[in-house]
């Protein structure tokens, strides 16, 4: 089948990660099944080496959109002329979004063209995205979309139970290039770090937000210790509550240090200077792939059960499936593997092999067959 020839995946973002690196990741593995696959993103406060990062993946950047973080209304009449005219000319197949911002312009576009054989989908990254919103007003725009993308299954339920039909919703797990993120060791940044290397080491590697459970985890780390008094904790990233946590640190324990922010294969090192992950809640992008580079490198993982990374660790097999705001749940855990080197290792095992099912072909592929499935049905982003 030709169609779709070509696909726009848009997401008003200048950061070169969160739901970005899983569009440019999509867009890549879509290109390489002849899909003209490009992508849209924030071209009025373009993020670090964003451009770079897409010129190495092969995907081209429509920088003829503005799609900024900080909606102006000339950048929006902008961007939906731009849409509009686009749709109309036949230029993109499939409009993708990945956040309301750009899920809006999309249906904008969609209803003023009226092209049969043009799909909008959004793909829904967190929790927040599938609940009805002010008004209903999310729910809305969902039910005008020809398909959407969730990452989990819970919520592709949660999207059921609110009306949406069956064939009209997927849960699409993210991919993780396993060839890249590798078991190993990093001795030489645990000297970095100021940590043994022979001590147990938990860790977690996420934008330090309120939201993602950094406090909960420094206080579960604290009740570890009773069990695991060797043991020690590095938060790696970098975010605007980091000041707030080094604060919390201090105050419970000398065993918990900040690995600062790291990419590329500065990124693999940190996972392989752990013996076990923590991943308690999703950020921007519910993919959760973090959960996933973990896994590939060997790495048990303690997940939080909300969303996709509760169903990609599997409990007892994988690492520990914990409520990401139960303390004692979280400490038990993390105690329970850092004092178990044999078991940490048999769960990294399976996580690894685990993690080698979700790759990024996978998951073009199950995305390339659910828009076919939608080209089947009746459009819906084409009612005013």
């Amino acid at each position: 089948m030709d169609w779709p020839r070509s696909a726009l995946l848009l997401v008003s973002s200048s950061s070169r990660t969160g739901p970005v690196e899983g569009f440019i990741s999509l867009a890549r593995e879509l290109r390489a099944r002849g899909v003209d696959a490009r992508f849209g993103g924030d071209t009025v406060r373009p993020g670090e080496n964003l451009g770079e990062h897409l010129a190495l993946a092969g995907v081209p950047w429509e920088t003829g959109l503005r799609l900024s973080r900080k909606v102006r209304p000339a950048d929006l009449l902008h961007d939906a002329g731009s849409l509009t005219r686009w749709a109309r000319e036949g230029r993109f197949d499939v409009l993708q979004a990945g956040f309301a911002h750009d899920h809006h312009l999309s249906l904008w576009a969609a209803a003023r063209a009226k092209r049969p054989d043009l799909r909008v989908v959004r793909a829904a990254q967190r929790r927040i995205d599938v609940e009805p919103g002010a008004l209903r007003l999310r729910l809305g725009a969902l039910r005008r979309s020809d398909g959407v993308i969730v990452h989990a299954e819970a919520y592709r339920r949660r999207l059921l139970e609110l009306g949406l039909e069956p064939d009209r919703v997927v849960a699409i797990p993210a991919g993780v290039d396993a060839a890249w993120f590798t078991p190993g060791s990093a001795p030489r940044l645990r000297r970095e770090w100021g940590v043994p290397e022979d001590a147990p080491l938990a860790g977690i590697v996420a934008r330090m937000k309120p939201e993602r459970g950094h406090r909960t985890l420094l206080r579960a780390f604290a009740r570890a210790l009773s069990a695991s008094p060797e043991a020690w904790l590095v938060l790696v990233g970098r975010g605007e509550d980091e000041g707030p946590l080094r604060a919390l640190a201090g105050q419970l324990s000398p065993r918990i240090v900040f690995g600062g922010y790291l990419r590329g294969p500065g990124l693999v090192e940190a996972y392989r200077a752990l013996d076990v992950a923590v991943w308690l809640r999703e950020g921007n992008d519910g993919a959760c792939r973090g959960v996933l580079e973990a896994m590939a490198c060997g790495k048990p993982v303690v997940a939080g059960s909300g969303g996709a990374s509760g169903e990609l660790v599997r409990d007892g097999l994988d690492g520990r499936v914990v409520p990401p705001g139960d303390e004692e749940a979280i400490a038990s855990a993390i105690g329970s593997l850092l004092g178990d080197p044999e078991r940490a290792r048999r769960y990294g095992e399976s996580a690894r092999r685990r993690a080698g099912e979700f790759t990024p072909g996978r998951a073009a592929e199950a995305t390339l067959a659910f828009w076919r499935r939608l080209r089947a049905l009746e459009p819906r982003s084409h009612r005013p």
